[in-house]
């Protein structure tokens, strides 16, 4: 009697000769040969299912229609006989679909150890045209393993793989919805400036079906997998999706995320912002345990980067402190990165924007020069070139210098999202709010992913004021304070959005909320800093400070 296949699995072999067996060490014992072949097809199927008709198509089609349909049923019944009450665990059969359950098969063994399923020999022409096809792609498969090489690779961030989503119980045809998906997916990454993306077409050439995590993570250099499988519903979809460490297997999540077919097809990107939230927050969560369990020499450089960039933006002074070393461990482990530079001249820019510095002077001379160092390293960087207008603008009232910075990073590279933001902010700053509108709304746009999110949405509603339009401001900076409370900034234009509004008690309270996360802060003081001082939009917002109760 066969133990029970829900703790164990069943070892498909189809390299050299076909063989099927437990984990336990106990045979499939399966003689013919149609129906070893049927187990192959299903196994190579994506969701390890096909069609009733593609396997009589297949196998059954020199006896015709009608016996082709009985000789499938007698087939399966023989295979239940042969495998006993395993059968119905193993097995997903229904009135139009057979299927393997993927949960119970493993797939094991590699070209080396011989031909694609060599030595099964059935005469039927759609099977016989079916595994030389298959044999045809083999090597175009292994010569995609044994030489990609993912040159846009930095070593400095974590990698992420967007395999193509299969289709559950797929009828012939193409993959369409489930590669757009994952490109889409794969798109919306790649803007982050803390994650590498493998490319779409690298991960297409991937079959999870023949392949294991382990030859995953070898041809890609991934730490970061994701892939599932979707069904159809009338207009919706709904998506099964697995994110797995790639080095150790284990699944950080399994979620699924649901969505209209005409609302995708359409351009919406709802599911995808949701698939790379989840991916984002994830990422930043394992990077943080990595970094804070760990003596720093022992941490990866892409954990301690993206937990040293997620600290920075909490702005708890405790979480804030704590974010410098670890950008510096990774610049003394590769000290010749651009990004990581202008990284460590943010920390310093944000350290004098929410009134931590003790020294002014000191700390936006080292800003400027983390991020000279960064251009120095790499000129066309669009990041450095952004980051480095952020302190031209913010501490030094470079503006035409900022503005230089901002324009060439857009230039370089359009869909750099922090590039947009921050121009936006400058021409709020300038009184220019149309202008910062249509800026930061791009930039928001482009950069769906935490742990940015609510620094966006801040520099958003900077926009929203300057241009006057105060509820949206309102909107804007409570939502981004949902995600981060003691954003001194963020407080402010709430604080001004309330007062223009005709809300004065409520802007009362949010001065109180104001000087409670930056208690040393006065009027004078704020004007003497802020590159808005001279001008109109600075002028209105230190007026509603003052009238909500902010020290002159």
């Amino acid at each position: 009697m066969q133990n029970n296949p829900a703790a164990k699995t069943l070892k498909l072999r189809l390299y050299g000769t076909f063989s099927a067996e437990w984990s336990d060490g106990s045979k499939l014992n399966v003689r013919s040969a149609k129906l070893r072949a049927m187990i192959a097809l299903l196994a190579m199927a994506p969701d390890m299912t096909r069609t009733r008709s593609w396997l009589q198509d297949k196998l059954w089609s020199l006896s015709g229609v009608e016996l082709g349909r009985a000789s499938l049923r007698r087939g399966l019944s023989d295979l239940k006989r042969a495998i006993g009450p395993d059968f119905d665990s193993l097995f997903v059969v229904s009135h139009d679909n057979i299927g393997l359950n993927h949960d119970l098969v493993e797939l094991i063994g590699t070209s080396a150890e011989g031909e694609f399923l060599e030595g099964l020999e059935i005469t039927e022409g759609g099977f016989t045209s079916w595994v030389n096809e298959q044999r045809s792609n083999r090597p175009q498969l292994i010569s995609a393993l044994e030489f990609f090489n993912p040159s846009d690779k930095t070593g400095i961030l974590p990698a992420v793989a967007v395999l193509p989503f299969l289709q559950s119980f797929k009828r012939d045809g193409e993959n369409v919805l489930g590669d757009m998906l994952a490109e889409e997916v794969s798109r919306a990454l790649s803007r982050s400036q803390l994650i590498d993306v493998i490319s779409h077409l690298s991960c297409r050439n991937l079959n999870m079906r023949l392949l294991n995590l382990a030859d995953v993570r070898r041809a890609l250099n991934v730490e970061y997998i994701i892939h599932g499988s979707y069904r159809l519903s009338g207009d919706s979809f709904h998506l099964d999706a697995d994110f797995l460490d790639a080095d150790s297997g284990r699944i950080i999540w399994s979620r699924q995320f649901s969505a209209k077919m005409s609302d995708f097809l359409n351009g919406g990107q709802e599911i995808v912002a949701d698939i790379s939230r989840q991916i984002g927050q994830s990422i930043l969560s394992t990077s943080i345990e990595l970094a804070t369990s760990k003596p720093l020499p022992e941490v990866a450089s892409h954990a301690l980067l993206v937990s040293g960039v997620a600290l920075m933006h909490r702005l708890k002074l405790a979480s804030f402190a704590k974010a410098r070393p670890l950008i510096e461990e990774i610049i003394r482990k590769s000290p010749n990165h651009a990004s990581l530079y202008a990284w460590l001249g943010k920390w310093y820019v944000l350290s004098v924007q929410q009134g931590w510095s003790s020294d002014l002077k000191k700390d936006s001379q080292i800003a400027s020069d983390c991020t000279a160092k960064a251009l120095d390293l790499d000129p066309d960087s669009s990041f450095s070139l952004a980051v480095d207008g952020l302190v031209q603008n913010n501490l030094l009232k470079q503006f035409d210098t900022a503005f230089s910075r901002f324009d060439r990073a857009v230039e370089l590279n359009p869909n750099d999202a922090l590039a947009w933001l921050l121009k936006g902010t400058l021409h709020a700053f300038m009184d220019e709010g149309k202008k910062a509108v249509s800026f930061t709304d791009r930039a928001r746009s482009l950069s769906p992913l935490d742990p940015h999110r609510y620094f966006y949405d801040s520099l958003s509603a900077t926009a929203m004021i300057a241009d006057k339009q105060y509820q949206k401001a309102l909107e804007l900076a409570e939502r981004s304070l949902l995600a981060n409370h003691r954003h001194s900034s963020t407080l402010r234009v709430k604080t001004a959005a309330l007062f223009y509004l005709g809300r004065e008690s409520e802007a009362t309270l949010s001065a109180k909320e104001l000087m409670a996360a930056e208690p040393n802060l006065t009027i004078s003081g704020w004007l003497k800093t802020h590159p808005a001082a001279s001008f109109s939009t600075g002028k209105d917002w230190a007026r509603a400070l003052i009238a909500a109760g902010v020290p002159q």
